[in-house]
């Protein structure tokens, strides 16, 4: 499915553990829910995952887009009040996404 966050437009894939670990980084060993990839714009689910845990996750890395596509491309390390304003800001934006996904998915 694609969406759009601040006019980019991005590209959810459901992909395989093995494909994940392609692009394995330094900071995280071992299984991967979902990876976000800004270069290609796609944000990738673990197949496998149960439909609860692919929702969770799908909340994880959309909220990775926003901040990437509303707040900033650098490094951040907010406060509580600040993941506070980002949960608040995002939620309608990235809820309608993810509702959008699983209806998308319903009706294959």
């Amino acid at each position: 499915m694609k969406f759009k966050m601040n006019n980019v437009e991005f590209t959810i894939k459901e992909v395989s553990q093995e494909e994940m670990q392609k692009w394995k980084n330094d900071e995280q060993d071992g299984y991967y829910y979902g990876q976000t990839h800004f270069m290609t714009q796609e944000v990738w689910l673990d197949k496998i995952l149960s439909k609860e845990k692919k929702r969770k996750t799908l909340i994880h890395e959309l909220t990775h887009c926003y901040i990437r596509e509303y707040l900033t491309s650098r490094d951040i390390s907010p406060d509580e009040e600040v993941l506070c304003d980002i949960c608040a800001n995002s939620h309608d934006t990235i809820h309608k996404i993810v509702e959008d996904y699983f209806k998308e998915k319903k009706d294959e």
